[in-house]
């Protein structure tokens, strides 16, 4: 009898000790505060007009943690994309074939900015594998301009052309994301966000004017207290 009575006292003791590293090792749940994030980002938008501004960008995020569930963030893209084209041979000049050649070249800026609401789904916010949605507004701005000459045998100038065009698209964006968490301050992110044009034309729209982003990069976030 007198050794399960000192028995009992003893285990406790040494359980203690480990439960309080279980503690330690398991994430806290996330405080109030803000977080900064940079990941890679592929999309491809389809503009009101009915062209895509394909991009492969890193993308800079900037955030803040509201409530152990709720987070907004706003991030930004950048891509310029250029393409050249050059043919020689017989070209339609002055109502004829005539051997000549033809260069042109094009070049598109594009800029996004999503600003997104974030929602935790996992009910157990100390957990390391998070699930979330997202959903929010996404403006994107493209400029392009394509130029092309062609000339004769004789180098003669008999075309050349300059094109600009300039265009914004509205987007209500909506997907699921994915956060693991390294610790107390880092987590890697992978979101995919479907991309709603809002100020379409539908005649230039043969398979709906919607798209896709995907991201997967790293995120820190600084704590309040």
């Amino acid at each position: 009898m007198q050794f399960r009575t000192t028995l009992l006292p003893g285990l406790l003791a040494g359980a203690l000790p480990l439960a309080g590293v279980a503690q330690v090792a398991a994430p806290a749940a996330p405080k109030a505060g803000y977080f900064v994030g940079l990941s890679a980002a592929v999309s491809g938008y389809q503009l009101p007009t009915g062209s895509y501004a394909n991009v492969i960008s890193p993308m800079p995020t900037v955030g803040a943690q509201l409530r152990p569930r709720w987070a907004v963030q706003a991030s930004a893209l950048y891509f310029q994309q250029n393409d050249s084209y050059g043919y020689t041979g017989l070209l339609f000049i002055n109502g004829g074939l005539h051997q000549g050649v033809s260069v042109s070249t094009s070049r598109r800026h594009t800029v996004a900015v999503p600003v997104l609401a974030r929602y935790t789904l996992t009910r157990r916010s100390a957990q390391h594998f998070q699930v979330d949605v997202l959903a929010g507004a996404t403006v994107v701005r493209s400029t392009y301009r394509s130029s092309g000459t062609a000339t004769d045998s004789l180098q003669n100038v008999v075309y050349n052309n300059d094109f600009r065009t300039a265009e914004t698209g509205i987007y209500f964006t909506l997907g699921p994301g994915l956060r693991y968490r390294l610790g107390q301050q880092f987590a890697l992110t992978g979101d995919l966000g479907f991309n709603f044009l809002l100020n379409s034309r539908p005649a230039s729209h043969a398979n709906g004017p919607t798209s896709a982003t995907l991201t997967l990069g790293l995120r820190y976030r600084f704590a309040r207290g």
